[in-house]
């Protein structure tokens, strides 16, 4: 394998937590509604960019019952969902002092927008892929062509973070290295030892 250059992390269950029913329990909105809702084909063109905010509360409205009146609340309160990493957090920050740091992520407006206003996410990487603004998502191949085009990065020297098989298998046969996130500290394990950082730096 040739040496890492370049790290491109996914968001969900690598940089945050998904936690959805934490944010529905605050909202008042029934758990199970929400959870068909995002499983259903329109989140999937949300996450495309083909569905936009207006259409988002009107589904939200019709599946859930949330009124889309009090989407600011939406707004500024969907972050809660996504629970920061923050021994992740820190590492990135730690990269990106080294290494080209990059984000890639299968996302909708209304999330990204709602945890950047929060955390500075955007700005935290040197460039974000997000799939709603590209029109390509994971696990697809094609989209880890475009990606390592839009980044810049070479696929051969850059270490891609996901915790999905379906999507390191996409990134793999698109010529990345890849690795499936399971557990945050073995992550943190597997970047040190790339990098030949001192593992006492990220101990708990």
């Amino acid at each position: 394998m040739k040496p890492i250059q370049s790290f491109v992390f996914d968001l969900g269950n690598v940089v945050v937590d998904v936690e959805y029913p934490r944010f529905c329990r605050q909202a008042g909105i029934d758990v199970q509604a929400f959870q068909d809702f995002y499983e259903s084909p329109f989140f999937r063109e949300l996450e495309l960019g083909h569905k936009d905010r207006e259409a988002f509360y009107l589904e939200l409205e019709e599946k859930t019952g949330f009124p889309r009146s009090n989407r600011k609340y939406v707004d500024e309160n969907i972050r809660l969902a996504f629970p920061l990493r923050l021994k992740t957090w820190g590492l990135i920050h730690f990269l990106k002092r080294h290494y080209p740091v990059f984000l890639l992520s299968n996302t909708n407006i209304i999330d990204f927008e709602s945890i950047d206003r929060y955390i500075g996410i955007r700005k935290t990487f040197h460039k974000v892929y997000l799939s709603y603004e590209q029109g390509y998502s994971k696990p697809y191949p094609e989209t880890f062509r475009h990606a390592a085009d839009y980044l810049g990065l070479n696929p051969a020297q850059t270490l891609f973070l996901d915790d999905r098989e379906d999507n390191i298998a996409g990134a793999e046969k698109a010529g990345w290295q890849a690795e499936q996130v399971t557990d945050e500290l073995k992550m943190i394990r597997r970047i040190i030892s790339v990098c030949g950082l001192n593992p006492d730096l990220f101990r708990s």
